[in-house]
């Protein structure tokens, strides 16, 4: 049988953990590969406690962790994410990868491996996604009807932010949050969101290992967003002038009503 993974490294997260699996596993993801990043919080116990085949892989601190005490603005991150890569250049020229930040470089480099894992293993899709993001499929169906019916190895979901600001520890955050991005105002504002992909591949063209959004290079489909789509609800909410919240969109809100009223 051919298994769909979700991969991703996490820190802090534990209050939307549970959320984020249980509504993967409802559209027909198999397994799940957390690498927990020098954790603070107890979402290694909530990974445990939950349902089905997950993998929690425990990491120690390396490098800089700018979330313990960030900074002020986004000019001040900016200004922190230039020195940062001023002073890591090597590394950065030696990798080639897209590496723009002491998290950016934590993730190529674990995940690279956790990835080779199952370019060995086979018989899999796997998608690298954060805990805030989400895959939709509007009209229903399953992640397994979709990469079925695909001749590429390698399908890539268009990326749509949400309005997160009514969202609080303890409430649903696709409940939560309904109003996103417009495509033409993606595509008017540019600056690299009209080119921000999330991907599922197939096992044998997981690697090399070419970034979290579209994992590796070759042939691609970018999938029709009225059939999946990616939802980005990034906590603090962190909205771009001339980028509205300007759609209504339910899709990933009534699939998490339906699962809370069929567990009770």
């Amino acid at each position: 049988m051919v298994e769909h993974v979700i991969v991703t490294m996490s820190r802090g997260d534990a209050p939307r953990l549970a959320e984020w699996v249980t509504y993967h596993q409802d559209l027909g993801f198999d397994e799940f590969y957390v690498v927990l990043d020098h954790p603070v919080d107890d979402s290694a116990e909530i990974l445990r406690g939950l349902p089905g085949d997950i993998t929690v892989d425990e990491r120690g601190p390396y490098r800089e962790y700018w979330d313990d005490n960030p900074p002020a603005n986004q000019a001040d991150r900016q200004a922190l994410e230039s020195a940062w890569r001023d002073e890591n250049g090597e590394d950065i020229v030696r990798w080639k990868l897209p590496i723009v930040d002491a998290l950016s470089y934590r993730q190529l480099l674990y995940l690279a491996g956790v990835l080779n894992l199952y370019a060995v293993r086979g018989d899999c899709w796997v998608s690298v996604l954060d805990v805030d993001e989400f895959l939709v499929l509007p009209g229903g169906g399953s992640i397994q009807d979709l990469t079925a019916g695909s001749d590429a190895p390698r399908l890539r979901f268009k990326n749509y932010n949400f309005d997160t600001s009514a969202w609080r520890p303890g409430a649903s955050v696709l409940g939560s949050s309904v109003k996103r991005w417009h495509q033409e105002d993606i595509d008017a504002y540019g600056h690299g969101w009209d080119r921000r992909v999330k991907a599922i591949v197939r096992h044998d063209a997981l690697l090399p290992f070419a970034s979290v959004h579209a994992i590796s290079r070759g042939q691609f489909i970018v999938v029709d967003p009225e059939v999946g789509r990616l939802h980005h609800y990034r906590v603090p909410d962190q909205a771009l002038e001339g980028l509205p919240y300007r759609v209504t969109d339910t899709a990933a809100a009534e699939r998490a009503q339906r699962l809370a009223s069929a567990a009770g």
